[in-house]
């Protein structure tokens, strides 16, 4: 599992830029793996595009889908964490699939499903409708 944590945020108060990483970064080593019992890999990135709105941290997953909360601060350490926890037991990272601490919730500003992985002569597996438009054959 992965935690991706924005690093310029807030992007556009270059005084204050990459406070809100530092911040939540420290926030949630102090409580992990202490309480949970859980480590979590955090991965500080230069951005996750929730500019304008600042406070933005991922979590994501191979073959899972990415989900992004924005809005965030330091005092949220917990509840990013426990959604970091629920995504990473989660098998496909949906949303709907896995619960969102409630302080979360209307903080999602973004989910990204993965591609289905292809094969490597390029198939990924989905039937194709026959290019002479007659049914496939038994």
């Amino acid at each position: 599992m992965t935690l991706l944590i924005c690093r310029t945020c807030p992007r556009y108060d270059p005084r204050a830029s990459g406070e809100f990483g530092r911040r939540l970064t420290a926030a949630i080593t102090e409580i992990a793996p202490d309480e949970t019992g859980a480590t979590v890999a955090i991965r500080n990135v230069q951005c996750l595009g929730g500019c304008p709105v600042d406070g933005v941290a991922a979590v994501d997953g191979p073959q899972k889908a990415r989900v992004r909360f924005t809005g965030l601060d330091e005092s949220d350490a917990t509840a990013v964490l426990a959604a970091a926890l629920a995504h990473d037991a989660c098998l496909t990272g949906a949303p709907d699939d896995w619960e969102i601490p409630a302080e979360l919730a209307d903080r999602i500003s973004s989910v990204t499903f993965k591609r289905a992985p292809r094969s490597q002569d390029g198939d990924d597996g989905a039937p194709r409708p026959d290019p002479a438009g007659s049914p496939p054959g038994p």
